[in-house]
């Protein structure tokens, strides 16, 4: 199946970026280069609508939806289901990841993977959250743990065989040491020989009409949320998207945590009530969704409520920039040479011309 490139619009944006860091009012950006923003759905080829994750492979970017896999040649696009590709357990795509020339797809029945020429089967029978690879490893997130393979048959490592502190995993990923982690929605482990090494953040708890906290597990582990919705490697730390905030970790003593306004319970007068908390950051919204990176130099976080940028010491607001994106739920992100791609429920996103203005935008401060 083939299209045609529709365009949103094509405007030229002269934006006004702000500049942010945590804990500091914003100062204004520069004039920032023009911005290209195109918009496809199912009327310029993709299989569906609501995009579900996104990955370079080949040159190309590939767009998962809940109706089937696409990639784009640059012209046009070429989708994959179950009539024309076999080894597609199911046409609902839950994550994809790129390791060792080899793109692995997630989906509701199992793992399908694609070396550029041939397509195979993984496994099936299961519903897979996320899939990481590295070198013969390849790790499986489902419901009930983590699938594990390093060639031979994919044995399941969870809660009751192997100690990971919830049996629920929404992401895994190899960090730059190659080693596995597995982001659970209540803490984050560690896996080395068979078993899991797990982490979770402070939290709150309630019992009977008082609200507890509850430590950190280790002490130096500072996981804004525990429930853990995306995680990327980038500049030698882990990138960590929660439901609660965001952090760069190196997954030791180094924490370096990142939070919107949002609501937050207190204990008032014996009684456990919500009240808005301010942030430390101009993220818009509190749940991270989605991370991509575009080298060591720029960090895209997706938000609930909008992306934004953010460089070493700097936060870079892309809310006027990107008006398209403002607000909207990011489901996936994506960097494609000087490109961003933004995937929502309604639509996916291709934003050219990013890195100049992030990085002319962060070099200003």
């Amino acid at each position: 199946m083939r299209g045609n490139i529709g365009t949103l619009f094509a405007v030229t944006l002269i934006a006004i970026v702000m500049i942010f860091t945590p804990g500091c009012s914003s100062k204004p950006g520069t004039t920032g280069p023009a911005l290209k923003v195109d918009s496809f759905t199912v009327a310029q080829g993709l299989p569906g609508n609501h995009i579900t994750a996104l990955a370079v492979f080949g040159s190309q970017i590939w767009v998962g939806t809940k109706n089937g896999l696409a990639r784009h040649d640059g012209v046009n696009w070429q989708v994959h289901v179950k009539k024309n590709t076999n080894a597609l357990g199911s046409e609902v795509i839950e994550a994809l990841a790129v390791g060792d020339n080899t793109i692995y797809i997630a989906t509701e029945n199992g793992v399908t993977k694609f070396d550029g020429t041939t397509w195979g089967t993984i496994m099936t029978g299961v519903r897979a959250r996320g899939v990481a690879a590295k070198g013969n490893e390849i790790a499986v997130a489902t419901a009930h743990g983590v699938e594990y393979s390093t060639g031979a048959e994919f044995q399941p490592f969870g809660k009751e065989n192997a100690g990971l502190c919830f049996g629920e995993v929404n992401t895994v990923v190899f960090d730059t040491q190659k080693r596995l982690w597995a982001g659970t929605r209540a803490g984050l482990g560690l896996f080395s020989g068979g078993a899991f090494q797990n982490q979770t953040g402070p939290a709150k708890s309630v019992m009977g009409n008082s609200l507890v906290n509850v430590p950190a597990s280790p002490l130096s582990c500072q996981l804004p949320g525990n429930n853990i919705l995306c995680m990327l490697p980038w500049k030698g730390q882990m990138a960590l998207g929660t439901t609660s905030g965001f952090a760069l970790s190196d997954l030791d003593k180094s924490w370096s945590v990142f939070t919107a306004a949002h609501k937050d319970w207190v204990q008032k007068a014996g009684s456990i009530v919500e009240e808005m908390t301010s942030g430390n950051s101009p993220m818009p919204g509190n749940a991270v969704t989605a991370l991509a990176a575009m080298g060591d130099t720029i960090l895209f976080v997706g938000t609930n409520k909008g992306v934004v940028a953010k460089s070493d010491a700097s936060w870079i607001d892309l809310q006027s920039a990107i008006p398209a994106l403002s607000g909207k739920a990011i489901t996936a992100l994506a960097t494609e040479k000087d490109a961003l791609w933004a995937g929502t429920s309604d639509a996916l996103y291709k934003i050219d011309g990013i890195s100049s203005l992030v990085n002319q935008s962060a070099g200003s401060k």
